[in-house]
């Protein structure tokens, strides 16, 4: 089902928006890792983004939103590569089978985000790969712990 939508939603913007080479304004994708989901990130400035990651992580226990603020800026070393930094919080829930128990909560905390960003000049793509910390305020799985993950999104 989610392959479907996913599939629907990329075809749709394929018809409906012009491509950008080298700089975007927005774009979606996926994301393998933890979480893995769907990502959409979008532009404010030329050097300011957001980027959204709905999805699952902790070995599928876990269903959750997380929002970025990010500052990307290009890297010296290689043409259409950028670097990106930047804080963010997650909300969702979580369950887990432990010692007999069913148990589910609710997943709040705040994340940090650095990683790497390559954008084709030739066709509607990016590839990302970002690591951080996350922090959980409410009971959950784990207080401290890292996420990481490689994402495709289709630029438009």
């Amino acid at each position: 089902m989610m392959k479907r939508t996913l599939t629907v939603i990329l075809v749709l913007a394929a018809l409906t928006f012009g491509v950008q080479a080298q700089s975007y304004k927005s774009a979606i994708g996926l994301r393998l890792g933890d979480p893995s989901g769907i990502t959409f990130k979008t532009f404010i400035n030329s050097t300011n983004a957001l980027e959204l990651i709905a999805g699952t992580g902790y070995w599928g226990h876990n269903f959750a939103v997380t929002g970025f603020y990010q500052w990307q800026n290009p890297t010296n070393w290689a043409p259409n590569l950028d670097w990106f930094v930047g804080p963010g919080a997650h909300v969702g829930f979580w369950n887990d089978y432990w010692k007999d128990e069913y148990n589910t909560g609710i997943l709040i905390g705040f994340d940090g985000i650095i990683g790497l960003e390559y954008t084709f000049d030739d066709i509607p793509l990016n590839l990302g790969f970002g690591v951080g910390p996350s922090l959980q305020v409410t009971s959950g799985p784990g207080f401290f712990y890292w996420n990481g993950g490689f994402s495709v999104r289709y630029i438009f």
